[in-house]
């Protein structure tokens, strides 16, 4: 999920406070953002919202599993064969198929090589394929198809998108004439989207991997756009725009207690039927680390919201725990929630995989990967 155009080097240490809560999509955002101080919440912080009857609550709080945290006692092996993904029974707690992303670490002692990992049945993480794509090259966010075959970013020296096999081989370049550009997505395994112009003037291009394809999306954009499941969405405080390559935006205007400001679009199913989207109480500091986040499953056609249960209870309060990151939808009705279990305020996010019915229960949560923090689910 894209925050604004890419001016800044990459970086992996968090600031202390962040004035915007960092959202993703299919990749991970590095760049350093705006902060501001982040004291504790006072009078200054807005009451907390009217309960709005169009909203669904989950029926009950079932966390299950850990405390959160990014560990996990099973290492990788050096690779695992892919397989077709299972879909889950009704009702069930079972998971699909999971691949996870871990980014690239930078000035450790092993300067260990980003990796895609994929759940296996028995609960372990397998290694699929490691590289260094970027490299350290890269002007902010670098993005990783779905399938974890490639990866695209914006370079820093030279202002022009590369898109590359995940190991950093077979590099295609597209000039972007100097101009600021919004972090990557994609749309697919094979179809890149970016943007190009300046703060409330985008023009969104859409181009194939190998380079060819580039066809205008849109243009006149106010914002830099989120990509999930082949859907383009902005926000705004209280409505999500969605669009796909050939088509128009619609607006969705999510039925969400009053007070609440929308701060990232987690999801969107691949039908375009729901969304998700992460929420909070807006104080005077725009601090995440005083928001009680607050997320939802949206149906796009008639905007009723159906709040998931938070992992932990104690996030019902606001502690600035808990933000959803990202979301896939289940066959099932059910989805996959990566959840930040840290703050926006820590240096580095604490990331666990969360299991949703289509209710908003909890039904169980698992660990991601072990080693580097920063990384975030493909699918």
């Amino acid at each position: 999920m894209n925050l604004g155009p890419l001016t800044q080097p990459a970086r992996l240490a968090a600031p202390a406070c962040r004035s915007r809560v960092l959202v993703g999509t299919a990749a991970l955002l590095f760049m350093a953002v705006g902060v501001t101080a982040c004291g504790p919440s006072g009078p200054d912080r807005a009451s907390a919202p009217a309960e709005n009857g169009n909203a669904v609550p989950a029926t009950s709080d079932t966390s299950v599993g850990g405390g959160g945290g990014s560990g996990s006692g099973a290492a990788p092996v050096t690779a695992a064969p892919a397989s077709s993904p299972v879909g889950p029974a009704v009702g069930s707690s079972q998971w699909p198929q999971l691949t996870w992303y871990t980014a690239q670490e930078y000035g450790a002692a092993k300067n260990a090589p980003a990796r895609v990992s994929r759940r296996t049945s028995d609960g372990s993480w397998q290694l699929v394929r490691a590289g260094r794509p970027g490299n350290g090259t890269a002007a902010g966010q670098i993005a990783v198809a779905p399938d974890g075959r490639r990866a695209a970013w914006v370079e820093a020296s030279a202002k022009r998108l590369v898109i590359s096999d995940f190991d950093g081989t077979k590099q295609r370049t597209i000039p972007t004439q100097g101009q600021q550009t919004c972090a990557p997505s994609w749309l697919d395994s094979d179809r890149v989207l970016f943007g190009l112009g300046r703060e409330k003037d985008w023009t969104i291009v859409a181009i194939n991997a190998d380079g060819t394809g580039r066809k205008v999306v849109a243009t006149r954009q106010a914002s830099c756009p989120t990509v999930s499941g082949g859907w383009i969405a902005q926000f705004t405080d209280r409505a999500v725009h969605v669009r796909d390559e050939r088509g128009g935006p619609r607006t969705i205007s999510p039925r969400i207690p009053s007070g609440l400001v929308i701060d990232g679009v987690a999801g969107t199913s691949r039908d375009g039927r729901s969304l998700v989207i992460s929420t909070h109480v807006p104080n005077a500091g725009e601090c995440g680390c005083g928001w009680r986040f607050r997320t939802y499953r949206v149906d796009a056609a008639s905007g009723k919201a159906t709040e998931l249960t938070p992992l932990d209870r104690a996030w019902n309060e606001p502690t600035g725990h808990g933000q959803a990151i990202e979301a896939v939808a289940l066959a099932d009705g059910g989805l996959v929630v990566q959840v930040n279990t840290a703050t926006p305020a820590d240096d580095a996010p604490a990331y666990r995989l969360v299991r949703y019915a289509a209710d908003g229960r909890v039904l169980a949560s698992t660990a991601v990967p072990a080693g580097q923090p920063w990384g975030g689910l493909l699918g």
